[in-house]
């Protein structure tokens, strides 16, 4: 016999998710009061504390991480069996939770989506971008299967991690071939420079390699987008350092130019990111697992 209320471990599973049991009443359709009493009777039971009210919602203690990780596995499983048995469809293809840092260019998150969706007929992939601070946030409250990062988050992240670099792209220099430069690097201390923000990985090696050449930028724009810091670069707002990937098509067509034909040393290198602890679904597993195996981004020029 299971020792604890299954209806009280339900409503601590959502409060997790929600941030904050206010949020979690929007959802259980029950009031603060009485989801603050069914907590603390669920913790009574188990003679654990698993969760501390905080001025921003919620936050987990270890055992409380541990409870949530077991119940994100339970109850998704339960919804599931409640969708398919209520639906006339004999098998549910898996829905992928794909969670990527709003830096990276939209080709990266494209390739990687068909990459999943080639994985088996009727697979879906729900994406949603965001800074490395929410991807971590995803990731202790198990909301996305798998994660694309530009840094390694998994030494944060702690042993529960798993990472995999699936691409260390070359960046290189480029402007509209309708902008007249001069010679590199010299044209870089002429030129306006679009940049990534300041926080990002490859901005810091951009401004490694500036420093190196002793060239002092005239900086017209620092994005989070690498997409909009191409959209700049087409309209002839100056120069940008972007990836192979990202420029391949324009190259071709003639639109854009590199300004140096070799690799310079800046990078962006990409991580796969997904929790050791099993997935809810067990075909969802199979695809976070193939993708922590198989997929890799390369340079395509």
């Amino acid at each position: 016999m299971v020792p604890v209320n299954l209806h009280q471990l339900y409503y601590f599973w959502v409060i997790a998710k929600s941030g904050s049991i206010t949020a979690a009443t929007q959802c259980l359709f029950l009031n603060q009061s009485t989801l603050s009493k069914q907590l603390k009777q669920l913790e009574a039971a188990l003679g654990k504390r698993l969760m501390m009210r905080t001025r921003n919602g919620v936050t987990l203690t270890g055992e409380g991480q541990l409870a949530f990780a077991y119940c994100d596995r339970i109850f998704p499983q339960a919804e599931e069996l409640v969708a398919l048995l209520r639906s006339k469809t004999v098998v549910r293809s898996p829905s992928v939770r794909l969670a990527v840092s709003r830096s990276i260019a939209r080709d990266k998150v494209l390739a990687l989506a068909r990459f999943i969706k080639g994985l088996g007929k009727g697979i879906t992939v729900k994406v949603v971008s965001g800074t490395p601070e929410d991807l971590k946030e995803m990731f202790s409250r198990r909301t996305a299967d798998v994660m694309l990062s530009d840094a390694d988050l998994s030494e944060s992240l702690g042993r529960d991690c798993r990472a995999r670099l699936v691409a260390s792209l070359p960046h290189y220099f480029v402007a509209s071939s309708k902008l007249k430069q001069r010679a590199f690097p010299g044209c870089l201390a002429q030129a306006p420079l679009l940049l990534r923000s300041a926080d990002s990985p490859v901005r810091k090696e951009v401004d490694y390699f500036l420093r190196r050449n002793k060239i002092v930028p005239h900086i017209a724009a620092e994005l989070d987008s690498s997409d909009l810091i191409l959209a700049m670069v087409l309209a002839g707002e100056g120069i940008g350092a972007l990836d192979p990937i990202a420029i391949k098509s324009h190259i071709e067509q003639g639109r854009v130019v590199k300004l140096h034909r070799r690799p310079i040393g800046i990078r962006e290198n990409l991580w796969l990111l997904c929790s050791r602890q099993p997935c809810s679904s067990p075909a969802v597993q199979s695809v976070v697992d193939t993708l922590m195996t198989r997929f890799r981004l390369s340079p395509d020029v």
